[in-house]
């Protein structure tokens, strides 16, 4: 089986081509800097030719930061539109389907190692389910999204969704100050304005200008040269700047609030998955104890909640990895069907 795969996001593309009837199977595999390329098909040209692929393939599957609507999707922050019809014409095969990058995540939790996971909260739910994993899975990174993996009886199905871009909602007397501060800016203030790597230097700059928290002039210095969010999570995890802790706590808080509100729109599932860019950084925060108390603070479904194991990947390809899975399991779909 001849496979392309593919995780689209507004920062990195990831690639890989996968061909299992060899021995040792092939995989190449390849990170783009996004904003290099004026379109995905221009990364995938260059992949093509890097790797000589020019062998019909069985199957295309590529994860996408954006909702897919009839075969086509625009990214949510990035200036690309793709379709599956593009790309099969361009790729030569009918067997081609965009997902969403957080629904490629799910697809990717089955198949996932104990080394590539952390608990984050024990949950009761421990042992491995007879009939198939349902999960919620969250992911932070650029932006955020969640998706909903179920078992279908012989094989996986994964729901989407644009919960970014849902209304942020305040859970103490801080964030109301923080949402206030945000009207001030913006008409609609989502989830994903604080809850993103954008989002952690929005949090810095409520607690330095609104609440007034000292700046350290060395953390100012060193985030005009890197990424903001990097320096503050960095600091933030060394202890070393009170204004970076803050920031990170209040993120940490949100965040575990919001992953416990997606998992009551899907409620009753058996596991919880913190997936994307930022939580791997993080870890030492989410691991404190400090994400599952506001996780679970959801009146009469605290216990629930606690029930419920919380699990962070700290693979660093899920989203290709789940693609990759995704179209395997597309292609058997289809040899079947056509028996």
């Amino acid at each position: 089986m001849r496979i392309l795969a593919g995780d689209i996001g507004g920062t990195n593309t990831r690639l890989a081509y996968v061909q299992d009837d060899c021995v040792p199977p092939i995989r190449y595999e390849k990170t783009y800097a996004s904003a290099d390329y004026a379109t995905l098909i221009e990364v995938i040209e260059a992949f093509v030719s890097r790797y000589d692929i020019y062998k019909p393939l069985d199957s295309v599957c590529l994860a996408v930061a954006g909702p897919v609507i009839s075969g086509c999707a625009s990214l949510t922050n990035l200036p690309w539109k793709v379709s599956e019809v593009e790309l099969a014409a361009l790729l030569r095969t009918g067997q081609v389907c965009l997902i969403n990058d957080l629904v490629a995540a799910a697809y990717a939790i089955p198949d996932l190692h104990d080394d590539a996971v952390l608990v984050v909260q024990q949950g009761e739910n421990s042992t491995e389910p007879t009939s198939g994993v349902d999960a919620v899975v969250v992911g932070v990174g650029t932006g955020l999204g969640a998706a909903h993996l179920t078992w279908q009886g012989s094989h996986y199905l994964a729901f989407s969704s644009e919960a970014g871009h849902a209304g942020f909602s305040p859970a103490n007397a801080t964030q109301i100050r923080l949402l206030n501060w945000l009207q001030q800016k913006h008409i609609h203030v989502s989830v994903e304005m604080v809850l993103s790597g954008r989002g952690i230097y929005t949090l810095y700059q409520f607690f330095r200008d609104e609440l007034g928290l000292p700046e350290s002039s060395a953390v100012n210095a060193e985030m005009q040269r890197n990424d903001p969010a990097q320096v503050i999570s960095e600091h933030a995890v060394a202890g070393d700047d009170l204004l970076s802790e803050r920031t990170l706590a209040c993120f940490v808080e949100i965040y575990a609030a919001v992953v416990g509100d997606i998992t009551l729109h899907y409620y009753p599932v058996n596991a919880v998955y913190l997936a994307g860019g930022i939580a791997p950084k993080i870890q030492s925060f989410l691991l404190s104890g400090a994400f599952t108390e506001p996780f679970s603070n959801k009146g009469p479904m605290r216990e629930n909640l606690q029930k419920l194991p919380v699990k962070l990947i700290i693979s660093d390809t899920p989203g290709l990895d789940g693609a990759i899975a995704h179209a395997r399991q597309e292609c058997c779909r289809y040899a079947v069907s056509m028996l």
